[in-house]
Parts: structure tokens; C-alpha cells; sequence
């Protein structure tokens, strides 16, 4: 008999528990949700100075944690054996302003301060989706930008970590009739998270910080007053430094709010933590 009392006590405690844990649920959740009222707000503030969204607004802003990216990384000899077809016959010169250049008939690869470019008029012989594949397989294509370019057409890939994109490492490709004709790349080598989460700024308050900085910095320059804001995420961000201590520095990476604006190539970068622009 007692025992049949004790299990009916434990079922109701356990009841109650899960209750409990999912009313701290549920609060966490809103907490951290963007309501249906703030949104109707900052669309209507946006509206008054001649600016709409048609981008899917982020509801969803959890606490992220930061992190830890080392300086720019390459290996020359790797990168030789990407680009060339006989490295051994490369030949190799020291650049003015430091770095190493290395040339093999019209094919051209300057490394400086991380900053590597590859540069031949008559096309590298795989296309942008095989030289991905097989080199950088953790670098997937930033559909989100696209660059102009007179000569042809810039497509970015960027690397993700644990499904987060990571905008300070990226690979940059001119493809033209000839084929890739040019490749821009830099990026550090990601050694893991950084402390606990932090919560971050709604976006409604970051619309706020990107409104301010555009209407005084953009909109008074553009002939077509009115602006239309087509794309809004979240990735990971940080500034390398053009010095060659930079390889053997870490970065802490933030999360930061990506805007991208009709008729800008570059978006807006505001960090997440502290709601504060940068310029890219």
C-alpha cells in the first residue's frame, strides 16, 4: 500500500517537474523570439524614412557563443600543387612589399600578408564546383553575394563551421568565357568555441543602428531615395590585420547581422553582442 502511494507521489512529481521545465521553456523561447508587435514597429519606422524590407525577418535570436580563429593560414606548398600542374618548375620571387610571388607561363600567384591571388588569362581547367570539391569541401557558395564585375562574373564561397557561416574566410572566384581566370582567397584556421553564449541584440534594435548609419552615410548619395533592405542573417565575422604578425595572432570571431541593400554590392556589418556597424 505504501508502495503504490510513493509511486503515485513520484508520477505527480515528475508531472509537475515537466510542467515546470516547460513553462522555463516556453519563457526562454519568447524570450529570445522576435514578437509579432516589434515587428510591425520597426517596419513602420523603416517605412517613414522611405526604406521597406522584403527580406525574411529574423525571429529567432538565441544567445551564440564566440570564436577562436587564428590569423591568416597557407601553405605554400599546398597551394603550388593546387594551382600549378609542375610546381617544381614554378619559379618563386620575393615580393616588394613583402609575401612571395610565384609565375609558370601566363599562370601568376602572389601571397601577401595571407591575401592570396591567382591570376591566368586562359582559365584554370575545372570549373568552381569541382575546385571546391576537391580542395576546400567546408566552403560552401554565399548565394546571398554577388558582386559586379565587367569582366565577367565573381562568384564567393565562404567557409561554414558547424553550420555557421563564416564571412572572414572566403574564396573568390572572376569566371569568365576562358573559364576561372582569377582567385582571391584568405582565411584563418577555426580552433573551437570561445566561452559561454551570449545573448545578442533583436534585429529589430540592429534595423534601428543600420538605419541610423545608412541615412547618414548612404541614402543622401543615392539617386533613388527610396531603399529596399532584400536580405538579413546572421555569420561570423572578424578583421584580419595586413601585417605579418597576423599569422600568428587569434581572433576572437563575433556573431554579427549581414544587410544587404538593393544596389550595394557590400552589406552592412553590425555586431550582434553590441550592436555596433563596421566598416567592410
Amino acid at each position: 500500500m505504501e508502495w503504490e502511494r510513493a509511486k503515485s507521489l513520484l508520477i505527480l512529481f515528475f508531472i509537475a517537474l515537466n510542467i515546470v521545465l516547460a513553462g522555463f521553456l516556453f519563457l526562454e523561447n519568447r524570450r529570445y523570439t522576435l514578437r509579432s508587435e516589434n515587428e510591425r514597429v520597426i517596419r513602420s519606422v523603416l517605412a517613414q524614412h522611405d526604406v521597406s524590407l522584403s527580406a525574411d525577418m529574423i525571429r529567432r535570436f538565441a544567445p551564440m557563443r564566440a570564436l577562436r580563429v587564428s590569423g591568416y593560414y597557407y601553405n605554400e606548398d599546398e597551394l603550388l600543387a593546387i594551382f600549378f600542374q609542375n610546381p617544381e618548375a614554378v619559379t618563386r620571387t620575393d615580393a616588394v612589399l613583402g609575401g612571395a610571388e610565384f609565375y609558370k607561363d601566363a599562370s601568376q600567384l602572389v601571397i601577401n600578408n595571407g591575401l592570396i591571388t591567382y591570376f591566368n588569362p586562359y582559365g584554370l581547367h575545372v570549373t568552381v564546383e569541382e575546385f571546391i570539391s576537391r580542395h576546400f569541401p567546408n566552403f560552401q557558395r554565399d548565394a546571398f553575394f554577388n558582386p559586379q564585375d565587367e569582366e565577367g562574373v565573381r562568384i564567393t564561397y565562404r567557409q561554414v563551421y558547424r553550420g555557421y557561416v563564416l564571412y572572414s574566410n572566403f574564396i573568390e572566384f572572376l569566371v569568365t568565357d576562358a573559364g576561372i581566370i582569377e582567385v582571391d582567397m584568405r582565411f584563418g584556421i577555426v580552433q573551437g568555441w570561445d566561452g559561454p553564449a551570449r545573448p545578442l541584440f533583436g534585429p529589430d534594435e540592429i534595423l534601428i543602428t543600420f538605419l541610423q548609419v545608412y541615412r547618414q552615410r548612404i541614402q543622401p548619395f543615392r539617386d533613388d531615395r527610396h531603399t529596399v533592405i532584400w536580405h538579413m542573417d546572421i555569420v561570423y565575422f572578424h578583421e584580419f590585420e595586413n601585417t605579418s604578425d597576423e599569422r600568428d595572432s587569434t581572433h576572437l570571431t563575433m556573431p554579427f547581422y549581414r544587410i544587404f541593400v538593393e544596389g550595394l554590392d557590400l552589406p552592412f556589418l553590425i555586431n550582434a553582442y553590441m550592436n555596433v556597424s563596421i566598416d567592410v
